[in-house]
């Protein structure tokens, strides 16, 4: 819808609705289940929806997951509104439309294919010229790259390095299909990471080496401590209601205070709503 111009305001999302309920099953199907007693074929969710005609149990697939949604939203808005979490929920959901952007392309990080890391700068440069490739050959089929070629297909391309088309049928790397259809194609993707200037030849960055702050680390545990039993005592998931990366942000500040806290922009309203007296009580004694 945004790369329409449009935006959608307000919304409700189930999945956030369940997270602030304390849900443990927080996917469509098994609120349906849990609400109005109804299956749903989870097998259907990761069917191919690109393939035309839609088959009849896809299409009431499709209708039952949308068939419900009103009455859904209204039983979960009144099971909020009696714990006095609505606004929590509320503020979540505006966070997402202020948050819409347009989905830009995501492109597969180098760095992060697993076994990269095992590879020679030679062998990264083709791994990274087959990446290339496999995001155009995507956009120009309009599908999303992995259902071109997978990731570890082409790191087994780059690791075998195969220099021609007899090379790259033998490797083992690719299923015959795909190495009828696209086989030209890697092999001229292989050749111009081979081809390339070693000054030009991918590396893996150096770790970043972050000194210890102990300290922080010592703030960070009792921050965990605070948000876990108050977890426990909504019933909601820690990792929902305060993420450790908020934690280890608010660790780094060392706030003096509720209001360092508040001022931190770490926690949204509802948090600090749920979580900012009980983390100030923790902090270093004349600091809260």
């Amino acid at each position: 819808l945004t790369s329409l111009g449009v935006r959608p305001d307000p919304v409700f999302d189930t999945m956030i609705a369940a997270r602030v309920l304390g849900k443990q099953r927080v996917g469509l199907a098994d609120l349906l289940e849990e609400y109005f007693g109804l299956s749903v074929d989870k097998g259907f969710q990761k069917a191919d929806w690109s393939r035309r005609p839609l088959e009849a149990d896809m299409l009431a697939y499709a209708a039952m997951d949308v068939a419900h949604l009103l009455p859904l939203r209204e039983r979960m808005e009144e099971e909020m509104e009696k714990l006095g979490r609505l606004a929590w929920a509320r503020e979540e959901f505006d966070r997402l439309v202020r948050e819409l952007e347009p989905m830009p392309e995501k492109k597969t990080n180098l760095f992060r294919v697993k076994g990269a890391r095992n590879l020679s700068p030679r062998q990264l440069a083709v791994l990274e010229e087959l990446l290339e490739w496999r995001e155009g050959v995507a956009r120009r089929m309009d599908l999303p790259p992995f259902k071109v070629v997978g990731t570890e297909r082409l790191l087994k391309l780059a690791e075998a390095l195969p220099r021609n088309r007899r090379e790259l049928e033998t490797c083992g790397a690719l299923s015959h299909r795909q190495a009828s259809r696209f086989g030209e194609e890697m092999v001229r993707a292989v050749q111009r990471g081979l081809g390339r200037a070693r000054s030009t030849l991918p590396q893996f960055p150096a770790p970043a080496r972050v000194p210890r702050d102990l300290e922080a680390e010592k703030l960070l545990r009792k921050f965990k401590e605070v948000r876990d039993i108050r977890a426990a005592e909504l019933g909601m998931d820690p990792g929902f209601l305060l993420p450790n990366a908020s934690l280890k942000g608010l660790a780094r500040l060392r706030p003096r205070g509720l209001e360092d806290i508040r001022k931190s922009g770490l926690l949204k309203g509802w948090q600090l709503e749920a979580m900012g007296e009980a983390l100030a009580e923790r902090l270093p004694s004349g600091h809260a």
